[in-house]
């Protein structure tokens, strides 16, 4: 009897093993069938016209499922992740299209501890690394936030079920004792890196970027090297002067750090005007908003154009693009972290150039405050930002 319906929890691995089977069957009787044969029999016994129909289908489940589960972290929805894991348990392993994340990663970086005990007891790993941050579960947990609002209930649990810290999730939890023990057992992280997304800082800029004198001193005391560059050929030193940050600099200068060695400024190079003002093609308004989605659609109603919104496929929109006239618009949920919650996006098409100027500038006057150094952003190209006097970012971007 031909079964005309595909289960719920139907699984593609069961399905080929099923047609091996009957592959095994049919050779009995003709020692020349192929495995395209009993394929073909097992997707036309579940009503399908082929076997790459068949595939299709289960293709499509698994998007939408995953959509599905991703979404109801997003939501903290506990009860709905549990009863989606017990329908679908290969979702413990899925990973959403942006970052390569698993569901641990995203309900890490949510503070969302009964998710995460969940998933947990569902068996996800939390040291997974497979993100394309390559900064973990435990990164998740604690490098994207800032100190004070990382929530140490999931670090706690991570590590209760077997989590393991590195030199910046350490640092990220802003325990000095932590940080002390890490190091003692693993001497040679003082020398690690963070990925070229996060500017190849070592532990000595990370802790400058997380504004924590103390964790300075600490590194400082337990050997850091004060002269070791990032990935822009940065010293911590350096890196502390471009951000305004005197005492951190002056910590380190009293340590024995070298001095910057920086050229001193061009004749015609004092501002960043004149040479440069060409260079600019486009300047955006960047408005910080906690819902994007939603945001898009208020300035819609009131005429302004849609032009773009990432991701376009239905799940958490963090960034979008709208227009009306000449006026663009710029709306991302990681601009709510900065004081304004508004910056002015440029494109330039002299960025690095820029940026020298800006920098040597810095390291000589200290009067350009940093708040980003040269890097090359998510979406491609090079970028940096500075902020002025009241506070508000200025983006330079050079697009890829």
């Amino acid at each position: 009897m031909s079964d005309t319906t595909l289960p719920p929890r139907a699984s593609l691995e069961f399905l080929r093993k099923l047609a091996k089977d009957r592959l095994a069957v049919l050779r009995q009787s003709n020692p020349q069938a192929q495995l395209a044969s009993a394929l073909l029999s097992v997707a036309q016994e579940r009503g399908y016209s082929s076997w790459r129909a068949l595939k299709a289908e289960l293709d499509r489940r698994d998007g939408t499922n995953a959509r599905r589960f991703f979404d109801a972290i997003a939501r903290r929805d506990t009860p709905a992740v549990r009863q989606l894991l017990h329908d679908e348990p290969t979702l413990i392993h899925a990973r959403h299209q942006r970052h390569d994340a698993t569901g641990l990663h995203h309900a890490a970086t949510c503070g969302d501890v009964e998710t995460v005990r969940a998933l947990l007891d569902a068996g996800a790993d939390p040291n997974d690394m497979g993100d394309d941050t390559r900064i973990g579960v435990i990164g998740w947990a604690t490098s994207i936030w800032q100190v004070g609002d990382v929530p140490m209930g999931v670090v706690s649990l991570l590590i209760e079920r077997g989590g393991r810290h590195h030199i910046f999730s350490a640092i990220a939890t802003g325990d000095l004792d932590v940080i002390r023990t890490f190091v003692e057992q693993q001497p040679e992280s003082l020398d690690h890196r963070l990925p070229a997304r996060y500017h190849g800082q070592t532990p000595l800029h990370f802790a400058i970027t997380r504004n924590r004198p103390d964790i300075l001193n600490l590194l400082i005391d337990l050997g850091a090297d004060l002269d070791a560059p990032d990935a822009n050929g940065q010293t911590a030193l350096e890196y502390a002067l471009l951000r305004s940050d005197g005492a951190a600099a002056e910590r380190l200068r009293a340590a024995g750090a070298r001095p910057a060695g920086h050229a001193a400024l061009r004749d015609g190079h004092s501002g960043a005007g004149g040479e440069f003002a060409s260079s600019v093609q486009s300047s955006t308004i960047v408005v910080g908003s906690k819902d994007v989605a939603a945001t898009l659609a208020w300035y819609t109603s009131i005429g302004f154009t849609e032009v773009a919104r990432f991701p376009a496929d239905g799940s958490a929109v963090f960034w979008g693009l709208a227009t009306l006239g000449k006026v663009e618009l710029s709306f991302d949920v990681r601009e709510t972290a900065d004081p304004c919650g508004v910056s002015v996006l440029m494109t330039t098409d002299r960025v690095r150039e820029l940026y020298d100027v800006l920098s040597t500038r810095q390291l000589d006057a200290a009067d350009v405050q940093f708040v980003k150094t040269l890097h090359v952003p998510e979406h491609g190209g090079l970028e940096f930002s500075i902020r002025d006097p009241n506070g508000l970012t200025l983006r330079f971007l050079q697009p890829k």
